[in-house]
């Protein structure tokens, strides 16, 4: 029932905002270096994101910000975390209505790539404790469309994370992790005419 009802906030949010897409994809991260030192972990952590994205209309590139919402669970502690960020398309569709005319592409394919930098802002929660946690990803994308607001796509990239809580004591502070994700991206039927 909580699936149901976020992925409908996450509707009707936007369309108030206008969004050009909205994406929702599993995640899954491995470790590479904790505190700075090379320490692997095979599966860190696991969870879910939702976004809503859409183009900048005064940028001439074909730029889309983002913001939505990444749930993780890692070692019995869970975060909460918002997300903040920018998309560069780099390929998109044939027959793909672009946001813009700097988004209109004449390849024939079926393949959408972008790349993704966010900022992830938020809580992470064990038992009863709650600590505040920031994080950067740049992530590259590909997705290959169904239709022509279907898309089915993965993506893969790094994320730095940061616990200013924990900074100067023994538990970890910062880390370094592998995000491989994979999900689904839905375009909304508003249409650029070029």
């Amino acid at each position: 029932m909580i699936k149901f009802r976020v992925t409908l906030l996450f509707l009707i949010i936007s369309h108030l905002c206008f969004a050009q897409f909205i994406t929702v994809r599993g995640t899954h991260s491995s470790q590479l270096l904790n505190d700075n030192l090379f320490d692997s972990d095979i599966s860190t952590a696991y969870g879910v994101e939702s976004y809503l994205s859409k183009s900048i209309d005064f940028i001439p590139l074909p730029i889309n910000y983002n913001i939505g919402i990444d749930y993780k669970r890692n070692a019995g502690m869970q975060e909460i975390l918002l997300v903040t960020g920018l998309t560069y398309v780099t390929l998109t569709p044939t027959g793909f209505s672009a946001a813009n005319a700097e988004s209109v592409t004449y390849t024939t394919s079926n393949w959408l790539n972008y790349a993704d930098i966010n900022m992830y802002n938020g809580l992470q929660i064990s038992d009863s404790i709650m600590h505040y946690k920031m994080a950067g990803e740049i992530c590259y994308n590909v997705g290959y469309v169904f239709g022509k607001s279907f898309f089915i796509h993965s993506g893969f990239g790094g994320r730095y994370n940061f616990l200013p809580a924990n900074k100067g004591t023994e538990l970890q502070s910062t880390s370094l992790d592998l995000i491989l994700k994979f999900g689904i991206l839905w375009k909304f039927k508003k249409k650029y005419n070029a």
